[in-house]
């Protein structure tokens, strides 16, 4: 019979009803495609589809090195790695509580009662020595769901963390490939500037070669030596700008930045980028790991007010101890020494002041904040893709142009040269078309960095590689 109604309180306890709301996150409307999807190759979503090491597809094994020492040295993914390792420790203990709790003690204590005090007894010894071993066990019947929700709301909350670690570290790998490509376009543009620098001073060396013959004014001198200092400055704020990005980069590596430098390797023309399949919008809600940790607060929240409804119920506690207790160490293990006790109780508020209700109110509020914070991620996410889709088309287009111009610009730069020389121009043309041959060049670089942030963004807004 005992173990019967044993059996019947854990099954009680077990199938406790939940008084969490039902509530799922809100639907939104997708469609069934991506509006700036064009040319791109829809694929079929794959849930369980490997989403990492997406760096590789750029082809560049500096890039790959780099990633590789990212997770090792990185505070901001050490960071969200600490808080997921926190909330799975959280989740543990709280899934801990679902069980009844064991407690042994040992104890041996010596008394002197008071000859006219009422414990006093003729017939025991004063002094005494009493021995004690005992074994409780508690355990709280979740007959209202109060503990499983507890669980529940701390496992959803580490399933959120581990959603935050994930979009934490796609976000710092996308910021390195973008920070790194950068690095590299600087890097060729100040290629650009030592080549137009070391053009100036040739430049201003033949100038001065024709004023001293009275070819020219002096004032082909002044224009031709303003150029040249124009590139110098131009050459020294990129230099400038290359330091502040390979720190950028050393930082984002946990490096000191006195003490890590990458050797220059400047882009080429132009970079072959990876194609990318966008899937169907439909299965970004599965892939996207800023969303998936949305959800889960938004389930964290649910089962937070079926806590705070909780509070109206009683809680019921079922306590047990088992135990032998003895003035004789000889007969501590004797039968006459065994004592035991059983101690349910059940408790209940039955006047608060309106806290419950105010409990239940703020716990309703927050899943009315999560559920529409998680349909904020969602729509940002879409319009992130959409945003990526527009800017590689766009960029795609522009660099195509950008080429071309700075091929019609060397053109025109030589001719204006050979004019000059043939003193059959000024220096004023020449001046005009190295300026534009100049900018163009260093937009056209511009361009070609800004294509390959915009397919990392992309990759980042997909939620990683998608196959």
């Amino acid at each position: 019979m005992k173990r019967v109604g044993w059996m019947a309180l854990w099954t009680l306890s077990i199938g406790a009803c939940t008084l969490a709301p039902a509530g799922q996150p809100p639907t939104i409307a997708v469609a069934e495609s991506y509006a700036e999807a064009g040319q791109w190759v829809q694929a079929e979503p794959a849930d369980a589809a490997p989403k990492g090491r997406w760096w590789l597809r750029f082809s560049d094994p500096t890039l790959d090195q780099l990633q590789s020492e990212l997770t090792a040295g990185n505070p901001t993914i050490k960071i969200a790695l600490a808080r997921l390792e926190q909330a799975r420790a959280t989740a543990q203990s709280a899934s801990a509580s679902l069980w009844p709790r064991l407690s042994g003690s040992v104890a041996s204590s010596r008394t002197k009662n008071s000859t006219v005090g009422p414990n006093y007894s003729p017939s025991r010894a004063n002094p005494y020595t009493d021995f004690v071993a005992a074994g409780t066990v508690t355990y709280e019947l979740d007959i209202f769901g109060r503990v499983r929700a507890a669980a529940d709301s701390a496992h959803a909350l580490a399933d959120a963390a581990a959603g935050d670690a994930a979009a934490v570290e796609l976000a710092i790998r996308a910021e390195l490939t973008t920070t790194y490509f950068q690095l590299r376009a600087i890097d060729a543009q100040l290629e650009t500037l030592r080549h137009t620098v070391a053009d100036d001073e040739k430049a201003l060396s033949i100038t001065e070669r024709l004023y001293a013959a009275g070819a020219v004014a002096i004032s082909d001198v002044s224009q031709s030596r303003s150029q040249l200092e124009n590139a110098r400055t131009a050459l020294e704020d990129s230099q400038l700008r290359r330091a502040q990005t390979e720190h950028a980069v050393a930082t984002l590596l946990g490096q000191a930045p006195s003490q890590w430098h990458l050797r220059p390797s400047p882009l080429p023309g132009t970079v072959p980028l990876p194609s990318i399949s966008t899937g169907l919008p439909s299965s970004l809600l599965q892939r996207r790991p800023d969303i998936a940790a949305a959800q889960r607060r938004v389930q964290s929240a649910g089962d937070a007010v079926g806590i705070a409804r909780s509070t109206y119920f009683p809680s019921f506690t079922l306590g047990a101890s088992l135990g032998r207790e003895s003035l004789r160490s000889s007969q501590w293990f004797e039968a006459p020494a065994r004592f035991w006790s059983v101690a349910p109780s059940a408790v209940v508020t039955l006047l608060d002041a309106g806290q419950r209700r105010a409990q239940v109110r703020l716990a309703s509020a927050t899943l009315d904040e999560a559920t529409q914070n998680y349909r904020r991620v969602v729509l940002t996410a879409y319009q992130e893709v959409e945003d990526g889709l527009a800017a590689r088309r766009a960029l795609d287009a522009e660099q195509l142009s950008a080429d071309a111009n700075v091929s019609a610009a060397q053109v025109s730069l030589s001719q204006a040269l050979n004019r000059y020389q043939a003193g059959a121009s000024s220096y004023l043309e020449v001046a005009s078309a190295q300026n534009n041959f100049l900018v163009l060049r260093l937009s056209a670089i511009t361009i070609e960095q800004r294509r390959i942030a915009a397919t990392t963004q992309l990759i980042r807004a997909l939620g990683g590689d998608w196959q």
